[in-house]
């Protein structure tokens, strides 16, 4: 099994998708497409709109005309386990990367992107891991910087922000102007569905009870406001990140 899909995190999205069509949005081929992250944790290709990998298509059609959730549950899992693990996407696209942080350089604007990367039973974001987490963030911006002088911004977006430790590792101006993710209509990647996991890849019960409660009373309005935590979209000036000193808490 891979550790990143449980069959009950598989089953906590494809709840979203039956309440999607339950409600005459579309079609369970829609609601798989659009609202889940099955593609990006199985990697077949980069999601697209229209979907455009027919590896995926294919798959997606077969959920599709399965017509009951466990059974579409089940053929999803025997999906994954006959796949190799997923590479991820900051080794495909050999974004630069120190520790839990990669770089996606997009035009003048670095975009931060944290992954889980430590073996042992502490969170990455344990009190006792934080210098650690912002020396790796320094130093994966300071060489990005020096290969891009073009750059003018660092930006995020993620659930991550909306908790205190996570925060704590950006400049102040960073996070101050933070805005809440609305009207959002396709969820494939982690900044959303990742609230729900532990570091160890373990479900969070109590968040995942809150999402299907929102979505059992779900009446179509902004998908963003299902998910128990805000995921939220920051930036500021690279300057704020002062790459010339080592790295320091937050002011």
């Amino acid at each position: 099994m891979h550790p990143q899909m449980s069959a009950e995190f598989a089953s906590l999205q494809l709840t979203l998708v039956d309440r999607f069509v339950e409600l005459g949005l579309g079609g369970h081929a829609d609601g798989i497409d659009q609202l889940t992250n099955f593609q990006r944790r199985l990697g077949i290709g980069t999601p697209t709109d229209p979907p455009s990998n027919p590896d995926w298509i294919d798959l997606v059609d077969r959920l599709a005309a399965i017509r009951r959730h466990d059974d579409r549950v089940d053929a999803l899992m025997d999906d994954f386990d006959r796949r190799p693990a997923a590479v991820p996407q900051h080794i495909v696209d050999a974004w630069p990367t120190v520790g839990v942080f990669s770089i996606q350089v997009v035009g003048t604007v670095a975009r931060t992107h944290f992954f889980v990367i430590d073996t042992d039973d502490e969170s990455p974001l344990h009190p006792s891991k934080l210098e650690i987490r912002r020396s790796e963030l320094h130093e994966v911006l300071s060489a990005v910087r020096s290969a891009h002088p073009e750059l003018t911004h660092v930006a995020g977006g993620s659930w991550l922000y909306s908790t205190k430790s996570y925060a704590s590792l950006f400049p102040e101006v960073h996070v101050s102007n933070a805005q809440a993710r609305t009207d959002r209509r396709t969820f494939r990647g982690m900044s959303h569905w990742g609230q729900f996991l532990d570091h160890q890849w373990g479900i969070r019960t109590n968040l995942a009870d809150e999402f299907r409660r929102r979505v059992r009373s779900w009446t179509g309005e902004d998908p963003c406001s299902l998910f128990p935590i805000d995921t939220l979209d920051v930036s500021s000036p690279i300057e704020a990140f002062a790459l010339g000193r080592g790295p320091g808490r937050r002011s």
